[in-house]
Formats: structure tokens, C-alpha cells, sequence
């Protein structure tokens, strides 16, 4: 790895940083109260794909990079750096990581999670990062662990709530509704036929919720409008791939290639077979009407109120 430069003085914040929940944004947040006290920026390090996909162990994220960086902006950072993770980093011993990052960076302190390992198969951990702290004169700052009904939030933890379909929870442990972000691509056109067009989302490697029809907000550009989601093989119609489609209500938007984002509020109902398209569509009416129903209380919150 070729040394870079080194930067201006700075607290640097550590971890992958996966979804960005609450106990994340805590991190962030002490890690910028330091930054202010030692007039240093606030650099959040993190690497562009989780460790386990160098050793092809089946990855799914929480969000993807570009969603992450936007996230850690707003939780307090500076700037961010996502860089690759090779397999020079994972033969890193943490001293060697340490060394890394003290030839990029000019380190006034460290922040880090309670739970943070580092260094060839995570042999570095917060006591670790402590005691190389010491020895090289910089500040460690341990972030203690974020509760949420009494148990630590971790991206962990979201995922086992989004494979459940409690949307609810895991919106409590991220502090926002759950968001796969994808382009909008051509498909069936299955929707239009029914009277409800819908935008078919190539999502990439992010988790998606059990097969299901969820009450969801659909952002594309400036704009955010309630709509309703189905994540599944479409039985009714024998699709044989599991997309996530979308149905912006009331609203008639030219998304074809278009990058949007679908944030998940609660699921409305599971996937199931009709006896034909006829009861299908009738179906798809009363999802609608559910979805409205939730969407009252969420006008201030995570969508624009036109249009209902």
C-alpha cells in the first residue's frame, strides 16, 4: 500500500459504519465534540465493502457506500475516506494498521466503538487501540454502547428485525426507516397493466426485507412521496425473480434509469397467489387505502403531504 501524504491534524473515527444507526451517530458525535476541542476535522474511516466479501462470504449491507457517506456527513464528519479492503489490509497486524493510518493522517485522537476490532483476523480491539494511543500520544475515545429496549444497537441486530419484516424496529435502532437505494430499470410492465405502474429497482447487494407489500416513501431527486412496495416472485403473474417494485401513489413520474430510493415504514401484508390478475389488482386497491391510513401520521416526518 502506497503511503499518501499527510493530512491536517485530525480525529479520526473508526468502523464500517454499516446502515449508520443511532449508536453510529453517537460515535460521530463525540468524535466531532473532540474534533472542536483540538481544532482538528473530523475524518470518518471506513472501508468501501465489509471484510467477510474478500473471503466470498455471502454480504448483504445495510446501505450502500454512496448512502453511507451522506449518512456520516450528517452524523458530524468532516469528510469521509473509503478505501478498498485488500488483502494487504487484512494481513495487517493492528500495529501495522496503526502505522497506516499515523503515515495518512495526522492523529489528534481516535474514536471507535466499544466492540471495534482491527488488524489480522480482529486481533485489535478497543483495549488495543488504547494501549497504541498511549504509546504514540493521541487521544482514544471508546464509544459506550446505544441502547434500544434495553439491548445494544448493532447493525446486527437491525438486520435480524429487517429478516423478520419488523420495519418498526429497525427504524428505532437505525433512527430512520430502513432505505434500499437502486436505479430504476425497465421490467414486465405487469403494473401498468393493472392500473398501477410501477418502478422496478435494481437494489445490488442490500438486504431486502421477507417477500411481503410494504407502506413505503419513494424519493427520486428533490422529491419524497408515500407509495407502496412489493419485495417478491410476483406468484400471481409466475415471476421467477424477486424484485422490489414500486407504486408511487397518485403521481405520474418518468423514472426509467433514475436512482431512487425506497425507505420501508411497515409491512401491510405477505405475499400470497391470486386466482387471477382481476383480484390481484383489487388487492392491490385495499394495500393502497392500508398504506394511506399509515401515511396520515407521517406527513410532517419522511414525505411530501401533496398529493394523498
Amino acid at each position: 500500500m502506497n503511503e499518501q501524504k499527510k493530512q491536517p491534524k485530525s480525529v479520526l473515527a473508526l468502523g464500517m459504519f454499516d446502515g449508520v444507526h443511532v449508536g453510529h451517530r453517537a460515535l460521530l458525535s463525540q468524535a466531532a465534540a473532540a474534533a472542536r476541542s483540538l481544532s482538528a476535522q473530523t475524518v470518518a474511516f471506513t472501508f468501501t465493502d465489509a471484510p467477510g466479501k474478500l473471503l466470498h462470504l455471502p454480504v448483504t449491507s445495510l446501505s450502500t457506500p454512496s448512502q453511507r457517506t451522506q449518512w456520516l456527513l450528517e452524523a458530524g464528519a468532516d469528510r469521509v475516506d473509503m478505501v478498498d479492503f485488500t488483502r494487504d489490509f487484512a494481513d495487517l497486524s493492528p500495529e501495522d494498521f496503526m502505522g497506516y493510518l499515523r503515515a495518512r493522517y495526522d492523529i489528534a485522537a481516535l474514536a471507535a466503538g466499544f466492540n471495534y476490532t482491527f488488524g489480522r483476523q480482529g486481533a485489535g480491539t478497543a483495549e488495543t487501540l488504547r494501549q497504541l494511543g498511549e504509546r504514540h500520544g493521541f487521544q482514544v475515545l471508546i464509544a459506550e454502547p446505544v441502547l434500544v429496549a434495553g439491548e445494544p444497537v448493532s447493525s446486527t441486530r437491525i438486520r435480524t428485525m429487517i429478516g423478520r419484516g419488523d420495519m418498526g424496529a429497525a427504524r428505532a435502532l437505525l433512527g430512520r426507516p430502513y432505505t434500499l437505494l437502486g436505479q430504476v430499470v425497465s421490467a414486465r410492465h405487469i403494473g401498468h397493466a393493472l392500473g398501477y405502474p410501477t418502478a422496478n429497482l435494481l437494489t445490488g447487494e442490500q438486504l431486502l426485507p421477507p417477500d411481503g407489500v410494504y407502506a413505503t416513501v419513494a424519493s427520486v431527486d428533490d422529491g419524497a412521496y408515500p407509495a407502496v412496495t412489493n419485495v417478491g416472485k410476483n406468484p400471481t403473474v409466475a415471476g421467477r425473480q424477486r424484485t422490489v417494485e414500486t407504486y408511487i401513489l397518485n403521481e405520474d413520474l418518468s423514472l426509467y434509469g433514475a436512482e431512487l430510493s425506497v425507505s420501508f415504514l411497515a409491512r401491510l401484508r405477505e405475499e400470497r397467489t391470486f386466482p387471477s390478475l382481476e383480484a390481484l389488482s383489487r388487492q392491490i386497491g385495499r394495500d393502497v387505502e392500508a398504506a394511506k391510513k399509515l401515511f396520515e401520521s407521517e406527513k410532517k416526518t419522511v414525505y411530501n403531504p401533496e398529493g394523498l
